[in-house]
């Protein structure tokens, strides 16, 4: 148990530095900087239903002013599974991913629908990037990008539909720096470094090679690092966090713990 708070305890230190001394909570997670406008081409369309996190049921306006219920998968994500449908099996945070979205999508003022290239996938159902007006704040929420980068869902690459997935990639890159969502709750490794991650595949199911098993609350919070110079830059770049690497102040950070002693 002490070695769980250790590591939690350490995620939040890495997160509250990353941020500026903010620390990240996914009940109120942070919002896009990006000041977005509902794209000229959207459709209006009205909630009905969620499916999972990434599809959901909606009366979608026609050019024609009528309306027509439809299924819709927003585009360029992946949620984690929470049923056995199409062959599938429930997965780690498809629960939180499918409630996350529901809430959002039960929140909004305004629902708005807008294409990349294709209409519709195989299974027939329309391929959107999703626009929300807020109830609380009046501004415009891209969906897509606010499930990835809350860590609810996974930056997906399904060609040809490709013209916000920059925007995707970099969501998903955020999520992983600050441990959100499922990089905490579902990873193994919870590295926080999106270079030592998979995202095509999602968090880790095995932790990554450390070099010894912790057997102490300091050694825990030095197996986060996976060599001494990964160490030894952070205590440089980090000082205020001296006394959770390098206790006796010599400026030499888990020196116990990568010498084996």
């Amino acid at each position: 148990m002490r070695l769980v708070i250790a590591r939690i305890v350490l995620a939040a230190t890495v997160v509250a530095i990353l941020a500026g001394g903010l620390v990240h909570n996914t009940a109120g997670a942070r919002k896009s900087n990006t000041e977005w406008q509902i794209p000229e081409d959207a459709q209006f369309a009205e909630y009905i239903r969620s499916i999972d996190g990434d599809t959901f049921d909606a009366n979608v306006q026609q050019e024609n002013g009528q309306f027509r219920e439809d299924r819709i998968r927003l585009i360029g994500i992946d949620t984690p599974e929470t049923n056995y449908s199409y062959g599938n099996e429930p997965e780690c945070y498809g629960k939180e991913a499918s409630g996350r979205s529901e809430a959002l999508l039960l929140d909004a003022k305004e629902i708005w629908l807008s294409k990349d290239t294709s209409d519709r996938d195989k299974n027939g159902r329309l391929l959107r990037y999703v626009w929300l007006i807020s109830k609380l704040d009046g501004k415009v929420h891209f969906l897509n990008e606010d499930l990835v980068n809350e860590g609810y869902a996974l930056a997906k690459t399904y060609r040809p539909d490709t013209a916000m997935q920059d925007v995707l990639d970099q969501a998903e890159e955020d999520a992983i720096r600050e441990a959100s969502g499922m990089w905490l709750a579902c990873d193994q490794s919870v590295s926080m470094d999106p270079t030592l991650e998979d995202p095509e595949n999602g968090p880790d199911t095995e932790p990554i090679d450390r070099t010894k098993t912790p057997v102490d609350d300091s050694d825990a919070v030095c197996s986060f690092f996976n060599t001494f110079d990964d160490a030894q830059d952070f205590l440089f770049a980090y000082p205020a966090i001296a006394d959770l690497i390098d206790p006796d102040g010599d400026g030499i950070a888990c020196e116990n713990y990568f010498s084996g002693s």
